[in-house]
């Protein structure tokens, strides 16, 4: 299989076995990692400088991040710095935010489409070290990198625009069933990378989740097979998001893409 391979990491651990997992992920084959952003909990960025030193190839996104959280600029600059230290293998994803990153801090968000598009454009100028609106290029700013910028959202607005301004949509918690409009969507004005990330139970009985996937690794490597056939992704992965430790979830994600590229 060509299709890229990637897990999605929730930041609930602590930073050594986010990390652990992410160079088990690197040893194990798998090509991308991308580490949550909740406002309070354990910060993507210092995951990702600390997972750049004990890695060579896997790539690893900030997946997903707000502006509302943090200035995009400032973002595109810490990203760009964390580009440099793994050797150029940074993704940036950015979203709205949702309760758990926005609500501790009394925050909401009244022109969604608007506040992503300034952001990608401001983010964007950053790393390619250009004026734009809303950002004057300076003396002492570090040098260009071209870091890959994706949008998250499940709704059609925004999705619509990364088509147009972004590199990239990072598209997870959608049901298997909505993902053909939503796909339709996201290559209406442009091509995007698409990367297409569903959830995993392993195993588990009774889950009233309709965007979850439930059952042996052999099953949820089945479906990702379809997804891959109908979507053509350039890359797909699994949200470890089951309740366990990241390293005991991994080893199950690690057999399904074993099961999955076995089948060519």
């Amino acid at each position: 299989m060509t299709t890229a391979t990637g897990v999605w990491l929730y930041p609930d651990a602590p930073i050594d076995e986010l990390v652990a997992t992410v160079v088990e992920a690197e040893r194990s084959g798998i090509d991308e990692v991308w580490i949550a952003d909740e406002g309070v909990m354990r910060d993507p960025f210092v995951v990702c400088a600390a997972a750049a030193g004990a890695t060579e190839r896997v790539r690893m996104g900030i997946g997903i991040t707000s502006p509302v959280l943090r200035h995009p600029g400032a973002i595109a600059a810490t990203v760009a710095s964390l580009d440099e230290l793994s050797g150029g293998r940074m993704m940036l994803g950015f979203g709205v935010g949702g309760q758990q990153s926005l609500e501790p801090f009394g925050l909401t968000v009244d022109r969604p489409v608007a506040l992503m598009r300034d952001a990608l454009r401001t983010a964007r100028a950053v790393l390619q070290r250009r004026d734009d609106a809303g950002y004057v290029l300076t003396d002492h700013a570090a040098p260009a990198r071209d870091v890959p910028l994706y949008v998250a959202s499940r709704g059609e607005q925004i999705n619509r625009l990364a088509s147009r301004e972004a590199d990239g949509v990072f598209l997870s918690g959608f049901a298997p069933d909505r993902l053909d409009e939503v796909v339709g969507w996201v290559r209406s004005d442009g091509s995007p990378r698409v990367a297409l990330y569903q959830s995993a139970r392993f195993g588990t009985a009774g889950d009233d989740d309709p965007t979850a996937i439930t059952g042996d690794p052999g099953k949820v490597a089945d479906v990702l097979a379809a997804l891959v056939d109908a979507h053509a992704p350039d890359s797909i992965g699994l949200a470890l998001v089951d309740g366990a430790d990241p390293l005991t979830m991994l080893r199950d994600a690690i057999e399904v893409f074993e099961r999955l590229n076995s089948r060519g």
